[in-house]
């Protein structure tokens, strides 16, 4: 983000719970956010560093949870001149606790799975028994990637509660399709990235294993589905920057919201690749004014992932290979053992990255996904065909 606002004329600073410096190179201010960050101690940092503009950079780790204090900071910095284009308190609530989002989906009739908040762990039995296994065990407030936990049985159960911090939600295991949409709203208005496919649903609770890919269509029911509830929640909680919704379709063709994020998201760099607009530049964008475009899919990009180590072949004639290694912002590729580059591929090249995807060598996809490439390739390219309809 730092060089689509410094080309919009902006002098940056950049806070971060790590040093960025080394990454970002010596032209660029740096700082270190403290440990732990509450509405003061913001208010703070940013008037030492005389901030007319604060851009949370909702995409790096540790930003879950600071959606409210962001909510609930920015009309006192408004106060002192400097504009913070952040979510409202109630959509920062509903994006940073599992519990709120699914008391609140209840009450407006969004489609989520069926589930119970579980304040202490002598709850947790009961709504597992009442929803029947296998559930997953999700702790209301937690940073993505972590605090999320699937029991097939009594015995998972125990190990889930033992590791969780209260209160939880407990949630039937939803079986069909995974799949996200990333969003950015304004005062006025929200465009909307192609639906990504994260993959068929399973006990790992960590879409990043799986091959992923963009466009996706969507049956038209949940198509339908999707779009109501989206624009519920744009004109009831007021999103104002970057957000996603993470959702499954059943095998029934019914559309369940799993989770909404108040940041920029895994699927990002999907989003760039399928469409040329890259999330995190139109986000640098709109907060010096400029209004994003609508993003369309003119290729297909699929995600892949491998381990660290292992060596992909040059691509195909006429796709692209993107590489995200990284950084001290993010860095999950850095240890996670594996990492997601994508393939670029134009729907009249589905042919020659099909054999490519088929011709790796065992091992140089994470649980030898290749077939799962190629179907989740197909997938794309049928996306891609169907207009990679958006919700609006």
């Amino acid at each position: 983000m730092v060089a689509p606002l410094s080309r919009g004329g902006a002098e940056v600073t950049v806070l971060g719970c790590a040093d960025p410096a080394p990454f970002l190179g010596p032209e660029v201010t740096c700082a270190e956010l403290p440990s732990v960050l509450d509405g003061h101690e913001l208010l703070r940092l940013l008037d030492a560093c005389r901030a007319d503009v604060a851009l949370p950079n909702m995409g790096c780790h540790g930003q879950e949870q600071f959606l409210p204090v962001y909510a609930h900071a920015a009309p006192r910095v408004r106060g002192t001149g400097c504009r913070m284009p952040v979510h409202a308190a109630a959509f920062a609530r509903l994006a940073s606790d599992k519990a709120a989002l699914h008391r609140l989906a209840g009450e407006r009739g969004w489609p989520v799975p069926r589930g119970v908040v579980c304040e202490e762990a002598g709850a947790s039995q009961a709504a597992a028994e009442e929803l029947g296994f296998p559930v997953l065990v999700k702790e209301a407030r937690s940073e993505f990637g972590s605090g999320r936990h699937y029991a097939e049985d009594g015995a998972g159960l125990g190990r889930a509660g033992a590791e969780v911090t209260y209160p939880v939600l407990v949630q039937e295991a939803v079986v069909g399709e995974e799949f996200a949409v990333e969003f950015l709203s304004g005062p006025s208005s929200t465009v909307a990235w192609p639906v990504a496919s994260l993959g068929r649903l399973g006990s790992d609770c960590d879409p990043g294993r799986r091959v992923r890919v963009a466009p996706a269509a969507l049956p038209v029911r949940a198509r339908g589905e999707l779009a109501a509830t989206v624009a519920d929640m744009t004109e009831a909680f007021g999103p104002w920057g970057p957000w996603q919704i993470d959702f499954a379709v059943t095998d029934d063709g019914r559309l369940k919201v799993i989770e909404v994020n108040g940041r920029l998201s895994g699927v990002s760099n999907m989003s760039w690749a399928s469409t040329g607009c890259d999330p995190h530049e139109a986000y640098a964008r709109a907060a010096l004014g400029r209004t994003p475009r609508d993003p369309r899919a003119d290729r297909v990009a699929l995600e892949l992932p491998v381990p660290n180590g292992a060596a992909l072949p040059p691509a195909p004639h006429g796709t692209e290979l993107l590489c995200f290694p990284g950084s001290p912002l993010n860095p999950g590729p850095c240890v996670r053992g594996f990492h997601r580059p994508v393939l670029k591929v134009p729907e009249r090249l589905g042919d020659a990255a099909r054999a490519w995807l088929r011709a790796l060598p065992p091992g140089t996809l994470l649980n030898s996904a290749a077939d799962e490439a190629a179907v989740q390739l197909d997938r794309g390219l049928r996306g891609l065909r169907q207009g990679n309809r958006t919700p609006s």
